[in-house]
């Protein structure tokens, strides 16, 4: 019996090693594109006050323009979304390195502490905008924003900072009907076009809560293209519909937001990415995001960086190999 087991766990471990052998290469590519993901940008004096999840969702303003410096100088490109899109969907050539920079939600810091320092280095960004001002986004949590002004927005989309959707209540559209998530994408593309007077052309996920039709549908409701916080670096060969971004968390010093960019780590990170999907798919929102967020507020919540996971899941690897190693040693004795 052990014999068996050892055989089927062999098996599985020459399996795994060639999935992940094969999403490393794409992850190594020469034409690989970063796209980052941030929320909030905010003073350093706040930052230094917080304790829980938004040391993860917020960055301090000092260290947002560290790490865009540091890009420069370390030989990568920005490049705004229309040129991504372009790039995806007709091979329109990208510089080399290049970095797509964007923030979600559509908070005031965005316009108060992100935009004089994109405007000051000449870095072209997109910020996702929830239209809805009192969507629980703006309102819950260890610390929350308002929603931008619609001044606000049109100083962004001035300043080199283009406006994206992000949905009407930034709730998961993959539990609502049809006729409903087209109503979300609609809406919000009108309503923010009217507020900027300029097309608004790129949607991004709220919750990384989508299916397969909810890709479909944008495409339906006029977008260009759709951002998802799926996490993995883009290349030539990327669906304009499923951009992969991947957050970066307020803690990282220069040293980790470096680190976080290797293909190795952001392996890891796809891994550690297809493990957190699956409470909310088996669970769906309205249980999962309170159950998420009491988690977040306990003892364990220190722990969800995405360092420690890392940490957290090469120890699980590497008990897992013992154990196989032990099994196949009893097997043979």
């Amino acid at each position: 019996m052990l014999g068996w087991v050892a055989l089927v766990g062999w098996v599985g471990v020459a399996g795994l090693a060639a999935v992940l052998s094969r999403m490393y290469r794409e992850e190594s590519r020469d034409d690989r594109i970063l796209c980052l993901l941030y929320h909030r940008v905010i003073p350093r004096s706040t930052y230094d006050r917080f304790t829980g999840t938004e040391q993860i969702f917020s960055m301090p303003d000092d260290r947002f323009k560290e790490q865009l410096v540091w890009l420069r100088a370390h030989g990568y490109h920005f490049i705004g979304l229309d040129q991504l899109a372009a790039h995806l969907s007709t091979k329109a050539p990208l510089p080399d390195n290049p970095v797509f920079i964007s923030f979600d939600d559509g908070c005031e810091s965005v316009y108060k502490h992100a935009l004089p320092i994109l405007s000051g280095l000449g870095i072209p960004s997109t910020v996702f905008v929830t239209i809805d001002e009192d969507a629980w986004i703006f309102h819950e949590g260890e610390y929350f924003e308002r929603r931008m002004t619609i001044e606000e927005m049109r100083s962004c989309a001035e300043g080199g900072i283009q406006i994206g959707s992000h949905a009407v209540s930034h709730r998961g559209l993959n539990e609502m009907s049809r006729e409903r998530v087209l109503d979300e994408l609609v809406r919000s593309k009108k309503t923010l076009s009217e507020w900027i007077d300029r097309k608004v052309d790129h949607f991004a996920v709220p919750l990384n809560f989508y299916k397969r039709e909810t890709l479909e549908l944008c495409k339906e409701a006029g977008y260009a293209s759709v951002c998802t916080s799926d996490n993995g670096t883009c290349n030539r060969d990327t669906d304009p519909f499923k951009i992969k971004r991947f957050i970066i968390e307020g803690s990282y010093d220069l040293a980790a937001f470096e680190h976080s960019l290797s293909p190795r780590v952001i392996l890891q990170r796809r891994i550690i990415n297809a493990m957190k999907k699956l409470p909310p798919k088996i669970l769906g929102e309205r249980i999962w995001m309170p159950l998420r967020q009491a988690i977040f507020n306990s003892p364990l919540g220190p722990f969800l960086t995405i360092g420690r996971l890392r940490m957290m899941l090469l120890v699980l690897a590497a008990l897992g190999g013992l154990g196989l190693v032990a099994i196949t040693l009893v097997a043979l004795g």
